[in-house]
């Protein structure tokens, strides 16, 4: 039985869109045994699936001071005991990570960001989730057809609890915080605030029902929504609560966040709205209907994120003139479709 490490931490979204990774080990690696060592923000969503997950304190090795990031590593070479693992994946650009199997794990290494036989990982304009898959294949030269792999079913009980009162009704679920991490508040990717409200105004004048999402830290939008009849879910639901919601919609809005792609493995329909990054690169690869707005031809400095940092845009109209009105239109037509 083959055995496959698999070092993935940082944001949910990342750890999302990685997943289709299992699908690969299992389809090259029949019956492998595979460890994923995850922070602590994501590991629920990981334990929905066959893995030995290996949790460790990513906000002291990312964020810590010095002996806190020594500790966190120690523990997890204590943890992994110098095992040996047939294939060892590091799926972070950075290369700090590979500090985390240096002395404890033994086997072939394949890194993100690094040359693979042929090419480098990974390839600009390719979907992150195609690259992640790639660096598992025994194939490392697949060119052509694109891998074009899609999410892993995600089964999770019902949320009727939070969702029967809106039975029968028109749901669409706003996500307009997110887009935040151990170590950055990335507020650029968002859509500003005020067009969630507009939008909100007009759905509801519609007769649609509205459902604010989000963690308690995206409880500063609150007071935005404060006059509107819209259902407030903030900080009520944990990541697979959060999933178990957008299963109940109709439709999920958001910009490029980890709701957005938390809304990729509920099945629901989602449209979502880019400025910064490249949506080619980063839409959830869901088997649902799923549309994106982007204006980045209209912008010769669109996208501006370079894999680590965003332009110090102090303006950010690549999403801010996206109108509330135009994603009123997309979101009819997605949901007739």
């Amino acid at each position: 039985m083959k055995k496959i490490l698999i070092i993935k931490l940082a944001a949910i979204g990342d750890v999302i869109m990685a997943l289709p990774m299992l699908t690969e080990i299992e389809k090259d690696y029949p019956g492998a045994q595979v460890t994923w060592v995850i922070g602590r923000q994501a590991v629920s969503i990981l334990k929905c699936f066959p893995v030995n997950i290996v949790c460790i304190d990513d906000k002291k090795l990312l964020s810590g001071n010095l002996w806190d990031k020594v500790r966190v590593i120690l523990s997890l070479w204590w943890k992994l005991d110098f095992k040996y693992f047939d294939l060892i994946v590091v799926g972070h650009t950075d290369p700090r990570y590979r500090l985390l199997t240096m002395w404890t794990s033994r086997g072939t290494k394949r890194f993100f960001l690094k040359k693979q036989q042929c090419r480098y990982f990974p390839v600009g304009m390719r979907h992150f989730t195609d690259e992640y898959v790639r660096l598992v294949s025994n194939d490392d030269c697949r060119l052509e057809p694109a891998l074009s792999t899609v999410l892993p079913a995600l089964k999770l009980d019902k949320i009727d609890l939070l969702m029967q009162p809106l039975k029968g009704k028109k749901v669409i679920a706003f996500a307009p915080g997110g887009a935040k991490n151990v170590l950055a508040d990335d507020k650029i990717r968002r859509w500003p605030i005020e067009n969630y409200v507009e939008l909100a105004q007009i759905l509801l004048t519609r007769g649609f029902q509205v459902v604010i999402t989000g963690a308690t830290t995206d409880d500063w939008v609150l007071p935005y929504f404060k006059n509107l009849a819209v259902v407030n879910l903030v900080g009520q639901t944990n990541l697979l609560e959060l999933v178990g919601v957008f299963q109940h919609c109709n439709l999920v809005i958001t910009h490029d966040s980890g709701p957005m792609h938390l809304a990729g493995l509920s099945g629901s329909p989602i449209l979502a709205l880019f400025g910064p990054t490249n949506p080619y690169e980063k839409i959830p690869r869901g088997k649902q209907p799923i549309k994106f707005i982007w204006e980045g031809e209209k912008y010769a400095c669109c996208p501006c994120y370079d894999g680590k940092t965003y332009a110090a845009c102090q303006d950010n109209v690549c999403l801010k003139n996206i109108t509330a009105q135009r994603v009123y239109e997309e979101a009819l037509s997605l949901m007739h479709n």
